[in-house]
């Protein structure tokens, strides 16, 4: 039996009425609802673009007539002619403002004795593990269960299928899919016990991902320990729990990474007071890390995100390839782009290892684009040897792969790229590349790509830096200064080259995974 719902008057009954019924379409005999025809859902695959992750609404993209008629797929079609078949209306307004009109949580035996027939017959089951309840998803277009798959709820690799409108541990509100990786999903979701919205990684239900996940859980929470006022610039770890055999992490919900805030700005230079400010904030993630040892192992502008659309204040995000110093396992590591040499030549590694890939950063953000931008790992060594020259004999000697790289004699072993191009040591000076910028700028980056890694600047060390320090003080004097945000942003010019500013607003992006040649690999 369904809990009353109160009606104070006849004026507000006829509101309601109002409200929850759709007059039938003049020349159809059907009715025209959102919730008149079942629509099919499932994961959406992450695009190399990033729109789609800015796509609040993902159907949109189903409605496309492509092959075998895709839209013939979303709709009832009558056999005998192309007309939308009535489907039995799924009455979910009503029970949707009496859900509302709860005070949550509520206990699962006031769900089933209410709302049972909103849940599918394994949630019926489910919700008895949970004694509150926030969330259920009434009229969202569950999954119907199976037998294969995870009862359903999986896709063919593991990875959870996404149906927005429904609930995630009968707590949380899905709104959208932000990205997808090999770990898994990112989705947006609306926290309905804190009324907060919030990032959710859902891992993929396989056994080497899970491992991966309390990995990264153990060093999240490590780092929030150590971290209790927030003030390291990393991402904020909210809990973890599991779902239907998935390891789910909340965080923060964060704005667009440096990667897109580049590529909005036509990939133009950024300013360097803005890049001051960024590469402070970084640091001080870094600082942390290196202090207790957690290696990143995948520092890349993708993984930098904006915490707000209206200031530079960043935040450096996915620790899902970090590891203790200790526990290092893998030797591939980074993405290829940002992956410093001692990777590559099969060396020993540290937390040096994210300091080039500072550097690297810290040069993109300068010239807008990749400064060792190599096909494959071949081609890596010889950017860098490009710019940089050839790495010292002592560092060659000690790489277990610098038969791959080098001659006997230690002289780069020159190789054209796919389009026949060659690269020779130090026909590319850094100098050269820099040119415009100021000289403690060029310092710095210099200083990151030390092919010794023992030589190579540290995140303490980088703190002190005249280039930043100076900017360091004045940014404490003015640290919450709204006026000088407001300067910053107009001087950037970021948000006024292809979209408005007001068109950002309500842009979320979690994990950018905007998939870039060498960025992933």
């Amino acid at each position: 039996m369904k809990p009353k719902l109160t009606i104070k008057n006849k004026e507000q009954s006829k509101k309601l009425t109002l409200n929850t019924s759709t007059p039938k379409h003049k020349y159809s005999t059907s009715l025209l609802t959102p919730n008149s025809f079942t629509f099919i859902s499932g994961s959406t695959k992450a695009r190399p673009s990033f729109s789609s992750f800015l796509s609040p609404n993902a159907s949109k993209s189903l409605l496309a007539t492509k092959h075998n008629h895709t839209i013939s797929h979303q709709f009832p079609i009558s056999p005998t002619s192309p007309r939308l078949v009535k489907m039995p209306k799924v009455d979910s307004v009503e029970d949707k403002i009496i859900w509302k009109s709860n005070e949550l949580p509520i206990s699962h035996q006031e769900v089933l004795k209410g709302f049972k027939q909103h849940l599918t017959q394994l949630e019926s089951e489910e919700i008895l593990n949970y004694s509150e309840i926030f969330f259920i998803g009434i009229g969202a277009n569950k999954i119907k269960n199976t037998s294969s798959n995870n009862n359903g709820f999986d896709d063919d690799e593991g990875g959870y299928r996404i149906i927005c409108g429904d609930h995630i541990a009968y707590r949380y509100e899905v709104l959208q899919i932000l990205g997808s990786g090999s770990f898994g999903k990112v989705i947006k979701a609306l926290d309905h016990k804190s009324k907060q919205e919030v990032a959710l990684k859902i891992i993929k239900n396989k056994p080497r991902f899970h491992e991966q996940a309390r990995e990264e859980i153990e060093i999240l929470n490590y780092l929030k320990i150590r971290d209790p006022g927030k003030n390291y610039c990393i991402i904020h770890f909210i809990e973890h729990f599991r779902f239907r055999n998935h390891i789910c992490l909340t965080f923060e919900l964060l704005h667009i990474n440096l990667y897109q805030y580049i590529k909005l700005n036509n990939y133009q230079p950024v300013p360097m007071t803005i890049i001051k400010r960024f590469a402070l904030q970084i640091l001080q993630a870094l600082r942390l890390m290196d202090r207790y040892k957690v290696v990143h192992c995948d520092l890349k502008p993708e993984n930098i995100l904006l915490k707000t659309i209206d200031s530079n204040d960043i935040r450096v995000i996915d620790l899902g390839s970090a590891c203790f110093y200790e526990k290092r396992i893998y030797t591939y590591i980074q993405s290829r782009y940002y992956r410093a040499p001692e990777i590559i030549l099969g060396l020993d590694y540290s937390t040096a290892i994210d300091m080039w890939s500072f550097g690297c950063i810290l040069a993109e953000l300068f010239t807008g684009r990749p400064i060792f931008p190599g096909e494959n790992e071949t081609e890596q060594i010889q950017c860098m040897i490009e710019v940089l020259g050839s790495p010292p004999l002592k560092v060659i000697n000690k790489a277990s792969r610098k038969h791959l790289y080098f001659e006997i004699d230690g002289r780069p072993k020159i190789q054209a790229n796919s389009k026949g191009r060659k690269r020779m040591p130090n026909t590319k000076p850094l100098k050269e590349i820099l040119k415009g910028s100021e000289d403690g700028f060029q310092h710095l980056v210099s200083q990151c790509f030390e092919w010794d890694q023992l030589k190579r600047v540290s995140p303490d060390e980088a703190l002190l830096h005249p280039w930043l320090t100076e900017v360091n003080n004045a940014q404490n004097k003015f640290k919450h200064s709204k006026t000088q945000s407001e300067a910053v942003l107009k001087q950037n010019k970021l948000f006024v080259i292809n979209e408005s500013k007001e068109g950002f607003k309500n842009k979320n992006v979690f994990k950018g995974v905007e998939l870039r040649l060498g960025h992933n690999e």
